[in-house]
């Protein structure tokens, strides 16, 4: 089994013109996979570089341009995306586990499969090297690459935020932090439809908690309400403390779990309500 070391870069909607606007289902449009090869004994044993051209944010986002230095003229020579993931699959082979910084690129990559229909790439092995340095370094908060790769004093002689590079750095990375434990391989496509699930029943709940004045403590009636995505708000207001509240639910994240967060603000009633 070969550990498949990735970095994507992305192109993103930007609002050039009057009228432009984003496509829904595809936030993030690949333009660049770069890839390491490593083997069982984390010796790498082939490299993967490839850029790809946009068909739905064909012109360089300013922002994305500036980062990752790829301009419109060259992205739009690259490979287009069904023959460029193909020529992926081909050269990761059968027997993989795919590794990456995070989840973003797992996720973006997943999300452009499914867009342009793609089926092939399976997601039923994953690894996330940013979570096993945190958990080496009891870390709560998600590092970035370039201050780890400092810190474990890693030659740094090519750009960071071009994918090859950047698969490059993170492979460098899970050399030193891996410990071959079976425990860090996660089936991400499970996982993903498991937090689904939990989230669905979440946002069945998030509209039944309550408002509690922060002055008494009491609680308080609702007099509105509105739901937006993941988030909750309701308004109230506290007669015996002659207080407006704000409370606001969140569906949130941590460790592994999603769970509902709540908080109740004091508010005066001119200011913006959403």
């Amino acid at each position: 089994m070969n550990y498949i070391v990735f970095d994507l870069e992305f192109n993103m909607f930007f609002k050039f013109n009057e009228g432009d606007s984003a496509n829904p289902n595809l936030k993030n449009e690949i333009i660049q996979i770069g890839a390491v090869k490593l083997n069982e004994k984390l010796e790498t044993i082939g490299k993967f570089d490839l850029l790809i051209r946009p068909v739905i944010y064909k012109r360089m986002n300013p922002y994305v341009k500036r980062k990752i230095n790829i301009n419109t003229r060259r992205v739009i020579q690259g490979t287009p995306f069904i023959k460029a993931i193909e020529s992926f699959k081909a050269w990761v082979g059968n027997e993989y586990v795919l590794c990456s910084w995070g989840h973003d690129d797992i996720l973006a990559l997943r999300e452009n499969c499914l867009f342009f229909e793609f089926d092939s790439l399976f997601f039923n092995k994953f690894i996330n090297i940013q979570q096993i340095y945190m958990n080496l370094k009891s870390l709560s908060k998600q590092p970035k690459l370039e201050s780890v790769v400092e810190g474990l004093e890693i030659a740094m002689n090519s750009p960071f935020h071009d994918a090859f590079s950047d698969a490059f750095y993170t492979a460098e990375i899970f050399r030193k932090v891996f410990d071959f434990s079976d425990d860090v391989i996660i089936n991400w496509e499970k996982v993903q439809e498991e937090n689904a699930l939990k989230i669905e029943e979440l946002k069945m709940q998030i509209d039944k908690v309550t408002i509690c004045c922060p002055g008494c403590g009491e609680l308080v009636p609702k007099n509105g309400e509105v739901t937006k995505r993941k988030k909750y708000f309701a308004y109230g207001h506290c007669v015996k403390c002659d207080l407006h509240i704000r409370h606001i639910s969140r569906i949130a994240h941590d460790h592994g779990e999603y769970s509902i967060i709540s908080n109740n603000n004091i508010y005066n009633t001119d200011e913006v309500t959403d």
